[in-house]
């Protein structure tokens, strides 16, 4: 079998439908550098086809779905470690003020305070993400924790999807994906549908099967190939979005945060020496 994505595509040249032949000028038409960016639900849209027209394409390429096609379309791009810039510093700085700002422009403070809300009312919170998505869940447990809000996190599916059937309408949900894909958190996001918990999403896309879920929705632009998995770029919007989440939640609770941050510190302090 061929190794490159395009030489897949030269081998079923003289096998291919209408729609096929949408996805692979789509393909010829723009910049890859750009395409391994998109998810799923982003590409058909610009394709013009159907989600399952192009998993069927990924399939006749002889690869196992869209996330393979994906990779292969990263590994035909220079990483942000690879680049024509020998000034790797000021690239990477680069690419997180970008994204940090461009996540300022999508925040929308009407949610923000939807959200606020949600968390404050709900009974129990709990905060999960899959992979590195995880890590920014966690740090969202740690911030609120100093406020005196009990978040929980839990790192494990298996656990994730037991707390999560357990949950109810008094309940929020608040969920990491910066593909806004990731079967596990669709799962979670379908069960918790079902049984009225409140949905806070916190994803990249705009369109992705996961935002469809959310009752409060927030964006942010982290966009990263497979291959950027482990960049901090990839997760320093999430943890922005964190950061503005817990002052609005100050904002609300100054008296009771205050002390709570207060006695937390002390807490810490005491075990140093």
């Amino acid at each position: 079998m061929a190794e490159g994505i395009y030489d897949r595509i030269a081998l079923i040249k003289n096998n291919t439908t209408k729609q096929d032949r949408a996805i692979i000028n789509f393909l010829n038409d723009n910049n890859v550098n750009n395409l391994s960016y998109l998810s799923i639900t982003e590409f058909a849209n610009c394709a013009k086809v159907a989600e399952s027209t192009l998993l069927r394409f990924c399939k006749k390429l002889g690869l196992k779905g869209y996330s393979e096609f994906r990779m292969m379309l990263a590994q035909s791009m220079s990483s942000e470690y690879t680049g024509n810039s020998d000034d790797f510093a000021f690239t990477i700085l680069s690419s997180m003020t970008t994204a940090l700002q461009s996540t300022y422009e999508l925040i929308n403070q009407e949610n923000i305070e939807k959200a606020v809300t949600i968390l404050l009312n709900a009974k129990r919170i709990y905060c999960l993400g899959s992979g590195n998505s995880g890590i920014a869940a966690l740090e969202m447990r740690n911030k609120f924790l100093r406020f005196g809000i009990h978040v929980y996190h839990l790192n494990d599916n298996h656990f994730q999807t037991i707390a999560t059937s357990t949950l109810g309408p008094d309940d929020a949900l608040t969920l990491f994906s910066v593909s806004g894909s990731t079967k596990d958190m669709i799962e979670i996001a379908q069960k918790a549908k079902q049984l009225g918990t409140k949905l806070i999403i916190i994803t990249n896309y705009l369109k992705s099967p996961l935002g469809a879920y959310a009752d409060i929705p927030l964006y942010v632009v982290a966009k990263n190939t497979p291959l950027d998995g482990g960049s901090l770029i990839a997760k320093v919007s999430q943890l922005y979005v964190i950061d503005v989440l817990a002052a609005a939640v100050y904002k609300r609770t100054k008296d009771s945060s205050q002390r709570n941050l207060e006695l937390t510190a002390i807490s810490v302090f005491e075990k140093e020496i």
